[in-house]
Formats: structure tokens, sequence, C-alpha cells
């Protein structure tokens, strides 16, 4: 019972500083709004906003102004929450409170930014993406469930690792989006800050799209919902969430597979699928601005990551590099 109260107490707590600090939010909310942010970035952010929110408002009485916020106070509280976590989540915290004092600022509700004096954490650049080679990314395609839902699953796998869509764009995807003409079938994808982007697509792909689209899509049951391409058996767009399961479901069936015990430490999820496209077009030779083009990358950077390759690649490259007439 005692701590039934004490919950309650700690949630009547966050409500109170909520809805205090409730015109700020707004702003922030509307200003990441404007700028294209997609749902899941604004929850994202706003989630962590109302974390530190929280942390200022501990054990004040009254809360404290935003413009009393030093750069003292944002690092003590990336420090204390860090814990266990990774650097990319500090930064995007970092990034987080960069733009919701940048948005009050803009409002002129506080006249500096003190999270701007705060560094981002260094991450290791030449860490690797994990990706699936050619014959796992085969066998993880063998291993979706044989249901009443195999195509819908098999055509979502797909999009992601053969064409590099995101969670959120797999989401979104709509049957207007589906481009039909036959010389040249592919699809429109809206992915971040709402930027729209034109993927063609494989034949055998497209094929298995339209294969879904008439016989194994589901009629969508709320008006809302009716142009959605994937569709849940309650006749709902597909939850982000049920597209993760989706393919966790796969991941643990390949992992469990006898010629892939290996994968059992591999950290894989459905964004590696995505890894897993922009390695292959590497490796296939497809020059980086035409892949920053196909994943909706806004900074060449980001693509550059796919360009790693293994011991074995490094060893064809120098064992066919005759130096011998310098000897």
């Amino acid at each position: 019972m005692e701590e039934i109260n004490k919950k309650k107490a700690v949630d009547e707590n966050i409500k109170k500083v909520v809805s205090y600090y409730e015109e700020e939010l707004d702003i922030f909310n509307t200003y990441l709004e404007d700028l294209g942010y997609s749902t899941f970035t604004i929850n994202s952010y706003v989630s962590d906003v109302q974390q530190f929110l929280i942390f200022i408002a501990d054990n004040s009485s009254p809360f404290p102004s935003l413009t009393d916020v030093t750069p003292k106070t944002v690092q003590e509280f990336l420090r204390k929450t860090q814990k266990g976590n990774a650097k990319s989540t500090r930064n995007r915290r970092l990034m987080g409170l960069r733009t919701f004092f940048k948005s009050l600022l803009k409002s002129f509700v506080i006249d500096k930014n003190p999270a701007l004096e705060i560094d981002s954490a260094r991450t290791e650049n030449n860490s690797l993406p994990t990706y699936l080679n050619d014959e796992e990314l085969g066998m993880l395609f063998s291993s979706i469930k044989q249901d009443q839902n195999h195509i819908r699953n098999k055509c979502i796998l797909m999009l992601m690792s053969l064409a590099g869509l995101r969670v959120i764009e797999i989401h979104n995807l709509n049957v207007t989006d589906i481009i039909r003409e036959s010389g040249d079938p592919g699809i429109r994808v809206f992915g971040k800050g709402k930027k729209e982007r034109y993927i063609p697509l494989p034949y055998a792909l497209f094929s298995l799209l339209l294969d879904y689209e008439k016989i194994y899509r589901l009629t969508p049951t709320k008006t809302e919902h009716s142009n959605a391409f994937f569709v849940s058996r309650l006749g709902t767009r597909l939850a982000r969430r049920s597209i993760q399961n989706i393919s966790e479901s796969a991941f643990q069936k390949l992992k469990s597979h006898p010629n892939s015990k290996y994968l059992q430490d591999k950290k894989l999820t459905a964004h590696k699928l995505r890894h897993t496209f922009g390695t292959r077009l590497v490796r296939e030779g497809t020059d980086l601005v035409t892949i920053q083009e196909l994943m909706g990358h806004s900074n060449l950077n980001t693509t550059q990551i796919y360009t790693h390759v293994n011991n074995k690649q490094k060893q064809e490259a120098m064992r066919k590099n005759d130096v011998s007439r310098f000897f």
C-alpha cells in the first residue's frame, strides 16, 4: 500500500510540473511541428524535455523559472540520466534541450540558450553498423511465419532490406504512394521532416506488393485508415510497434536456424535491415550520392557509414595489387 501511495504521489507531482510548464511545452511542440519533425521524434524530444523539467523542479518551491537555468543544470541532468545509456542517447537528449530552449528564445520567453554551451558526447566514428549478408538475408525471408500475414510481412521486411525504408516510413506508406508505371514501378516515401523521395523498385518486389494489395490486404474498417497500404487484422493502419514485432519475430527464428547460431550475440533490429540495404548498395558499386538520395539522408556523412569493409575485402584488394615492379 505504501508503494502504491508513493507512486501516486510521484505521478501527481509529474502532472503538476507538466501543467506548470504547459505554455513552454506548447511552444516547443508547435515549433517542432512547424519544422516538419515526425510524430515519433516530437514525442521523443518532448518526453526528454519533460524529464528535464521534472529534474529542475525536484524539491523546488516554487518551480524555477526557465530563465534561471544554467549550463551547469543541463550538464547535471545529462550526467544523472546517462547511467547505463549509450552516448547517442545523451546526444539525443542534449539536442532535444537545445531545440527546446531555441524555441523559447525565438518566442522571447528566455534570452539565452543554456544548452548551447554543452558539448555532444564523442561517439566512435569507426563503429560498424550491423547488417546481414545475402545468405543471412535469404534465411531471414525464409524465417517469416507462414500464416495469413505471410505476404504482408514479407513485403515489409523486403521494403526495409531491399529498398531502405524506415519503420515509420513503412507505417506511413499509403496506397496512393505506389507508382504504377509499368516501365518504371516504384513508391513515394515521406521520410524525416516530411521530405519526399522517389524509390524505383525491383520488378519482383513491386510485383509482390501488388499481389499483397490485390489478394491479401484486408479492407480498412475506418475511413481514416482507408489509404493505409499495410493494414492490421483489426482493419487499421499497421502500428509501428507491430512492424517492429514482425522483424523481431523473424530475427528470433533466424537465430535459431542451425546454420546461423553465430548470430545469437548479434543485436538485430528492424533498423539493421536499412543498414543492410545501404551496405549492399555500396558493395555493388553504387555511388554515395545515389545511396544518399535513395535512403533520404540529409547529410552525406551519414551515408558514409556504409562504406565499411571486412578483412576479406581488404585482403582481396591488397593481394590483387601488384607492386612487384617497384622491387
